[in-house]
Parts: structure tokens; C-alpha cells; sequence
């Protein structure tokens, strides 16, 4: 299952939310048309799907000519059963023009640290990523007009927020969007909208933002009071409803019982067999709303719109190279970073000793397959999204850890590859029957074209009872790339038709 790398998303889209929407409004005062900074601290409850997950604290406070932002989220949830702890602290500073100076990020996901920090250098944002034992520093060209918390306050504030039919455009850096360039914000105002919270009806101004990203969008719902402090967020994402609402300390620390099931919830039923062979068509439609995500086309998968809310997917897994196809540039499918840290002297060892006397390489991509499949030996849903090094080192995980120790082990060996993520049939699964569930694989470039591996599965030629949501080289620490599964968890239905 991929549902850390959901998690995660969700989680830093929280933090960028609150970030954006919940402190980084509140403490601002705009007078004479300058805008003037209070300090701000406040605490938010986080529910999904109705029941309370965690909370947010927010923090701001000015030190001389610089702006410090602090905040914490804490999240528990269940997945098949297992409670997990989820636990993001970030930091900003800033200058007081709104121009960002530096940040951090730490996030721990079952107890697993990943960290994100950055510094601007001149015309630069140098950003580290770490995480297990594998770090990297990369730099990009720095764009003062991009903002993260104090400089994304300061623009909301003076564009407008109670106006109806106002709209504009921010920049936004975002750690789960990437950080080589911001990514664009849209701000639309809805004017004068009462909302209820608790028995309270209340005054409030609804605004909406849609962040934009090569993988889809994501929208959120957001009231502010007379003096724009934020009331309430929403945001919708497919049939998965997510609330951010205002309340006080001792209220949004106390945490439920019974922690929210994440992973039996989001499967989805066909009540049908799917035929295990090299063509078949998926019918998906949306349960609700418009049909707005971007799946994956390209070699193995073809995609066609039906109607405002359906697309029908045809999948053909028999191997053979499309005429026409442009060239790829696979440098960033062959290089080490940090997900896929393929120079770690273990997986250099590991890949070594996997692929034995096999010379070509579909042989040795069998190989590796096989490999993995037998040295993962305590699967469990108990880990967060590790390294392929952590993975080579601890022996444990899911999905998701098996696909990233196969397309490290891939790379150091000299083979071009990625991993994917998408929904894969279950014949049973957690007692349910003839089910998709949502599920990670790799893929290799054999032969110029990519070939679907499964370790998890131990599959080393996959049938095609896969739907391909998007494909990722982890070359940047960049979570977008589940979009469409956000979009779709709890949102989805799917029928199967045979291919004649």
C-alpha cells in the first residue's frame, strides 16, 4: 500500500494550508494601507472524514527585522488496524518585506525522520533533504516573489480578502510541491458567507485556493472573520473531506480513542474477476463531481474521456516498443538521490549479489525481482516511506518499501527506472473479495520501453490487472504525484470489460 506517501501529502497540504490560511492571516493589521504585523498563536483541530485525527499549532512572533513562523501538526491514525503516529515541526524565518531567509522541516512517520531544510543564497535556495542515513543538497535559482509563511500572509492581506469576485495569483513554495520553483496559488473571494460552528452562526468571508501542479489541482474552502482571522478550512479532496477549525489549546490537544481507519476504507469493490491476461478495460467514474484527475498515458496504458465524470482505461502489458515514441532522457531515472540512494555501499552489495551470472537485462531485472520479493522477509504496514538503503538494512515494509529497494538495486546496476503508483486487483483482500487496492511497483527501461515489475508481489511479468495512476523518478523529494490518488480515494468506482 502507498498510504504513508498519501499521508504524507496530506499532511503537508495541512501544513501548507495553516501556513497560507489559518496563522498566517491571523495577527494582521491593515492600516493606511500598510500592512503591520502582530504576533500570532493559535491552535486548530484536524478532522477526516468527520472524526478528529489531530491538531495543528501555530506560531509567529517578530524578532528585529526578521519573522519567525513555528508550527506543529500531530496525527493519529489506523491502518489495517495498526496505530500510527504522525508528527510534522516547521520553521520559518523571514524578512519583515516578506522575503524568505530560511526554512526546516521535520516530519516522522512511524517513527521514521525525514528532513527538509533550505537557505536563500544570493540569487539561490540551497535546500537539504535527509532522511535514514542519505542526505543531498541541491540548488536552484531562487525567486524573491515565491512565499512561504510570513510572505504569503503579507500578499493576502494586501491583495484583499472580503471582496466578492476578487481573484489573483500568488507564488507559493511548497516542500510538497518541490522546491526548485514556487508553484501558483489562486485566490478567489467569495464575499459574505455566514458558517456555523458548533451551535454558533457566525459572520464570515469565504475565500478559495486552488494550488496548481503538473498533477492536478487541489482546492480548499476557507471563512475568515471581520478581522481575518481564520475561522474554518475545508478542503474536499474526492470523497475524502478534510476540516481545519479554530479552538482553544486544551481542546485541540485532547485526542480521540480510537484512531481514524485509514487503509480498509479506501478499497474499492468491483465484484468481479479480473482476467489475468496482457489486455483489459477499466471503466472509472467519479462518484462525485467532475472527473478532474490526471492519470498517466503512455506506453502500457491509454486513456479515453467518456463523459463529464468517466474515462475508460485500456491497459496492454504485452511488450512492444510504440512507433514513434520520443526519446527519453533517462538521467534522472539512473541517478542516486534520496529515496532511491542506489550508491549506499549495502545496495551496491545487495544488487551485486542479486544478479548473480545473469547477463542481459531482463534476466538480471527477474533476478532482482525474485530478490526482493525473498529478502523483504517481515512484511508489514508498519512502516513509514523509507530509503532503499533503511529498507536494504531493516528488511521490512510494504509496497512501497519493496519498490523503492528494486528501482535502487536497478540503478546501481546500471538499468534506468522508477516506481509507480495506481490501483492493482486483489482477488481477496482483508476479507474482502475481488477488490482494487491501491498499491506501488516499479518499472524498468528494458529494451527502450518501461516494463512493470512487482516485488511485493514477487510478479516479475505483471498481467494487466493494474491502473497506472502517475509514474516518479523520486528525483526531487516531491509528493505531488499522488494527486490523483487524493483525488480518487473513496471517490472512485470501477468496472472491468474483457478486451476481445
Amino acid at each position: 500500500m502507498i498510504y504513508y506517501r498519501l499521508i504524507q501529502f496530506l499532511v503537508n497540504l495541512l501544513l501548507w494550508r495553516s501556513a497560507l490560511v489559518l496563522f498566517l492571516v491571523s495577527g494582521i493589521q491593515v492600516a493606511g494601507g500598510k500592512t503591520e504585523f502582530t504576533a500570532v498563536d493559535r491552535w486548530y483541530e484536524v478532522y477526516l472524514a468527520g472524526g478528529k485525527v489531530g491538531y495543528v499549532s501555530d506560531k509567529m512572533q517578530k524578532d528585529g527585522n526578521v519573522i519567525k513562523s513555528r508550527n506543529e501538526f500531530v496525527m493519529q491514525i489506523k491502518r489495517a488496524g495498526q496505530s500510527v503516529e504522525i508528527t510534522v515541526e516547521q520553521e520559518t524565518k523571514e524578512k519583515i518585506s516578506g522575503e524568505l531567509i530560511e526554512f526546516s522541516t521535520e516530519t516522522k512517520m512511524a517513527g521514521i525522520p525525514m528532513l527538509k531544510k533550505g537557505r536563500v543564497e544570493g540569487k539561490e535556495l540551497v535546500v537539504y533533504e535527509k532522511q535514514f542515513i542519505s542526505g543531498k543538497e541541491t540548488r536552484y535559482p531562487f525567486d524573491p516573489e515565491g512565499g512561504m509563511s510570513w510572505g504569503l500572509r503579507k500578499q493576502f492581506l494586501e491583495n484583499g480578502f472580503q471582496a466578492a469576485g476578487k481573484t489573483y495569483e500568488l507564488k507559493v513554495y511548497s516542500t510538497d510541491m518541490g522546491m526548485k520553483k514556487p508553484v501558483k496559488a489562486k485566490i478567489i473571494c467569495f464575499g459574505e458567507k455566514p458558517i456555523e460552528i458548533g451551535e454558533k452562526k457566525i459572520k464570515a468571508f469565504e475565500v478559495h485556493m486552488e494550488l496548481k501542479s503538473p498533477f492536478g489541482s487541489v482546492i480548499t474552502k476557507s471563512w475568515f472573520d471581520e478581522n481575518c482571522i481564520a475561522l474554518k478550512t475545508v478542503v474536499n479532496m474526492g470523497g475524502m473531506n478534510i476540516a481545519i477549525i479554530e479552538v482553544p489549546k486544551k481542546k485541540a490537544k485532547k485526542m480521540e480513542e480510537e484512531p481514524h481507519e485509514l487503509l480498509l476504507s479506501s478499497v474499492v469493490p468491483l465484484n468481479a474477476v479480473v482476467p489475468q491476461g496482457d489486455k483489459n478495460t477499466f471503466i472509472m467514474k467519479a462518484i462525485k463531481g467532475k472527473w478532474s484527475a490526471k492519470l498517466f498515458e503512455g506506453t502500457g496504458q491509454k486513456i479515453e474521456k467518456i463523459n463529464g465524470n468517466s474515462i475508460r482505461v485500456i491497459v496492454d502489458q504485452s511488450q512492444r516498443k510504440e512507433a514513434g515514441a520520443e526519446e527519453i532522457d533517462l538521467k534522472p531515472f539512473l541517478s542516486s538521490n534520496v529515496y532511491l540512494d542506489s550508491d549506499d555501499l549495502l545496495i551496491q552489495k545487495l544488487a551485486k549479489k542479486a544478479k548473480g551470472k545473469a547477463k542481459n537485462t531482463k534476466a538480471i531485472a527477474n533476478k532482482l525481482t525474485k530478490f526482493v520479493f525473498r529478502y523483504m522477509s517481515n512484511k508489514n504496514y508498519g512502516v513509514g516511506f523509507a530509503t532503499a538503503s533503511e529498507v536494504a538494512r531493516k528488511k521490512e515494509g510494504d509496497c512501497t518499501e519493496h519498490s523503492v529497494l528494486l528501482a535502487a538495486l536497478g540503478r546501481a546496476l546500471g538499468i534506468p527506472s522508477r516506481v509507480v503508483t495506481g490501483l492493482v486487483y486483489a482477488d481477496e483482500f482483508e476479507d474482502q473479495k475481488d477488490v482494487l487496492v491501491y498499491h506501488m511497483w516499479t518499472q524498468f527501461y528494458i529494451d527502450e520501453q518501461w516494463v512493470n515489475l512487482d516485488s511485493a508481489l514477487g510478479l516479475v511479468k505483471c498481467p494487466a490487472d493494474r491502473i497506472t495512476f502517475s509514474v516518479d523518478s523520486l528525483e526531487e523529494d516531491t509528493i505531488a504525484s499522488v494527486l490523483p490518488l487524493v483525488e480518487l480515494i473513496n471517490n472512485l468506482k470501477v468496472t472491468v470489460q474483457t478486451v476481445e
